[in-house]
């Protein structure tokens, strides 16, 4: 195994009841006696499983034992009917992913899968679901549904295509429990006609505190949140807007963010059927500037990059990382980028390495280099994946964008480059030039960073019932240039989909890695001495993860 193994009978405990609720995710990160089973959520799996950690709790010999415990108990907690579909569909998208389709393997899965939705039809029914979770739900059923019909065209086996079948016809009646008049799942500005009319409210009001602090280990009540987003917010919308009017100014166009970007990409926007070629010959050099500049990578790194397919593009309207054979000596990483132009995908030269970065140089050396313990030595609790590992990857994710930001503008200089670094330069002289690489990469760069500040505040306004979806949109368009359709995308189905705080773990992380960060410089460390021990140390709670880093700064 890559990771450790148990150091005590409470983390081997634990290890057990993280591979029995998440079988799935146990056989696509590498453990066979686990494969065809999915998690079933009936109310008896349910009670069962929260019997089993309340017997944990007492036993546990630490906070991160406690957190995680903590953190998964919520997220079973919280019951929403877009989990149920979201889980099958990422079943079959890791076993694809991991071995392409194996019949025997995909038989077994879909008739836990018919299981899995039909219990959570069981416990559906009958209830009066708000707008928001319906309009969630319906998202993840149409991704479950054209997954089955994409295996039903590659499978020749009988049996397999009638459970398939099967399989449709229990999500079709599943689905049939939250249907929203208007929805086809067509893109923007069908939902927004029904959001305006019918709202997007999720039902989270009165859990939403509690959600902050034990899914993501946040000290934050949702009010100091909302402040801390408005805070990044108006302190860095003036950068965002200098750049926007500089480069407005430099085409001649409006000096909104959307007309920039609009210009950019009919200037220099890589053709769909060519960005993943590209982005497979630009990660070759930019691994290696990094390596050197930023995060040290580990020798045994393995990662790959795809289009993301069709049936996830909902849920990832940008791109996004996934990680398969953890348990194993053979870690293996994706990193998706999505093409499809109903969602939000990222064409133009600057954009394309701001996604890179962010899902490659973050996300998938984080996972790579923790489970090989590169630059620290996690324990095994720390490697389980709940949803305090997402908080503290996508933290490190979003940093590295500002991180790399500071190396383009080294790089244009052009004074004591190495080869690698010239190899990057030249690669851009050669798809639209360097200088304006550099300039369109910050536009990008500061975008995403005024999107994910964005994200705080409509996360908060929205899960504590402070403002409406379609009310946020407009405020934060006004606000920032931005479109409606982006900030719909960007803050709603996607993210609000993988629970209240979610949105909000970029930038609240991110910037306490990079107040962490800056201390650690002017004691005299090494930046890529700290961004690899941040980047090794597995997914641990937020307050533990951040200890640990100010202690390493500090010493």
């Amino acid at each position: 195994m890559a990771i450790p193994k148990p150091t005590s009978p409470v983390e081997s405990e634990i290890f057990d009841l993280f591979k029995e609720n998440d079988p799935s995710g146990a056989y696509i990160n590498g453990l066979k006696e686990y494969v065809g089973k999915i998690f079933v959520p009936s109310k008896r799996n349910l009670e069962k499983f929260s019997r089993r950690v309340d017997e944990l709790r007492l036993k546990v010999e630490n906070k991160s034992q406690l957190k995680v415990l903590d953190s998964l108990a919520a997220w079973y907690g919280l019951a929403e009917p877009h989990m149920v579909p979201e889980s099958v569909l990422n079943a079959y998208f890791g076993y694809m992913i991991k071995e392409g389709i194996v019949d025997g393997h995909m038989k077994a899965l879909t008739r836990n899968g018919i299981r899995a939705m039909q219990a959570g039809t069981m416990e559906a029914a009958g209830r009066n679901w708000p707008t928001g979770l319906r309009l969630l739900t319906l998202i993840r059923c149409d991704g479950l549904q054209e997954i089955i019909r994409t295996i039903k065209k590659e499978t020749q086996d009988k049996q397999l295509k009638e459970s398939l079948d099967d399989l449709s016809e229990v999500t079709r009646k599943f689905a049939s429990i939250f249907r929203v008049k208007g929805f086809k799942n067509q893109g923007f500005d069908e939902v927004y006609k029904i959001i305006k009319k019918q709202g997007a409210d999720l039902g989270r009001k009165g859990i939403y505190g509690q959600a902050l602090q034990r899914l993501w280990d946040y000290s934050e009540t949702p009010g100091e949140l909302e402040a801390k987003g408005l805070k990044y917010l108006d302190r860095e919308l003036p950068k965002f807007q200098r750049v926007t009017a500089k480069l407005a100014k430099k085409h001649g166009v409006p000096a909104r963010a959307e007309e920039v970007s609009k210009v950019i990409k009919a200037k220099r926007a890589v053709k769909v059927n060519e960005i993943i070629p590209y982005l497979a010959d630009l990660r070759k050099r930019v691994v290696k500037v990094a390596n050197k500049r930023i995060v040290k990578v580990n020798p045994r790194y393995d990662a790959r990059v795809m289009e993301t397919p069709s049936y996830l593009t909902a849920i990832f309207p940008s791109g996004g990382a996934f990680f398969f054979d953890t348990f194993t000596d053979k870690p293996q990483q994706v990193f998706i980028c999505t093409t499809d132009p109903r969602r939000d995908p990222s064409t133009a030269p600057g954009e394309l390495l701001n996604l890179l970065v962010h899902e490659e140089y973050g996300h998938c050396v984080h996972a790579s280099n923790s489970s090989f313990g590169y630059g620290a030595k996690p324990s095994l609790v720390d490697m389980l994946w709940s949803p305090l590992g997402g908080a503290i990857s996508e933290g490190i994710s979003f940093q590295r964008e500002v991180e790399f930001q500071d190396v383009m503008e080294k790089l244009q200089t052009r004074k004591g480059l190495n080869a690698d670094e010239k190899s990057l330069v030249n690669f851009y002289e050669k798809h639209g030039g360097f200088d304006n690489i550099v300039e369109e990469y910050e536009f990008y760069t500061w975008m995403w960073r005024i999107v994910r500040f964005l994200r705080i505040v409509g996360d908060a306004r929205i899960n504590s019932g402070k403002q409406g979806l379609v009310e946020f949109i407009e405020w934060a368009s006004k606000k920032t240039g931005l479109s409606k359709s982006m900030v719909y995308h960007q803050l709603f189905p996607a993210h609000q989909g993988n629970g209240p705080g979610y949105a909000s773990t970029y930038a609240i992380v991110g910037e306490s890695i990079r107040e962490i960060q800056n201390r650690a410089v002017r004691n005299g460390k090494k930046l890529l001495d700290f961004n690899t021990y941040a980047c090794s140390m597995g997914f641990p709670a937020r307050t533990i993860f951040e200890d640990r880093l100010r202690a390493f700064a500090s010493n």
